[in-house]
């Protein structure tokens, strides 16, 4: 569970940059209207079916998603320090993290992983843009185990930058 930070965990802080809180992807017109369409299609296949709830859940997942996008990503700070990583308002000890992985793509984005032992909390997803992931590794190498077998993004990522959500 992320902890409220002080001043006495960021004492050590061996890295730290700043990066956007989620990547934007910028969506056009032609995205909104299949986005319609595939709710237009959701709604009448509820109806169809007599599933008012998901019907209500829909409507409402869409407009949260709608809501969501006039809000431009705030840019927090990382830190890495020896007690765990700070990302925005949350402190994460090494002892709730599984392991990390950093992935480098062609693009020139870089991007360090980080998968939690509790499942249910994903993966916190750090841009290391402009920073010495060769250093990150090593340091947290110190701290975590390194996925290995991770040498392409997560499917996840792939499949969210696909969908632009």
């Amino acid at each position: 569970m992320p902890e409220e930070n002080n001043q006495n965990q960021l004492s050590r802080v061996a890295f730290s940059w700043p990066c956007p809180e989620y990547v934007k992807y910028p969506k056009n017109v032609r995205w909104y209207l299949i986005s319609l369409l595939v709710l237009a299609l959701a709604i009448w296949w509820t109806i169809h079916d007599s599933n008012y709830l998901f019907l209500i859940f829909l409507v409402i997942f869409y407009l949260i998603m709608i809501m969501h996008e006039g809000r431009e990503p705030q840019t927090i700070d990382v830190f890495i320090t020896a007690d765990g990583i700070k990302f925005g308002r949350n402190f994460y000890e090494y002892k709730l993290i599984e392991d990390f992985f950093i992935i480098y793509q062609e693009a020139g984005m870089k991007n360090l992983y980080l998968d939690f032992k509790n499942p249910l909390r994903g993966r916190l997803v750090a841009p290391v843009d402009g920073q010495d992931a060769v250093a990150i590794r090593e340091f947290l190498l110190g701290y975590l185990k390194e996925d290995l077998e991770r040498e392409a993004e997560p499917l996840s990522e792939r499949f969210r930058r696909w969908l632009k959500i």
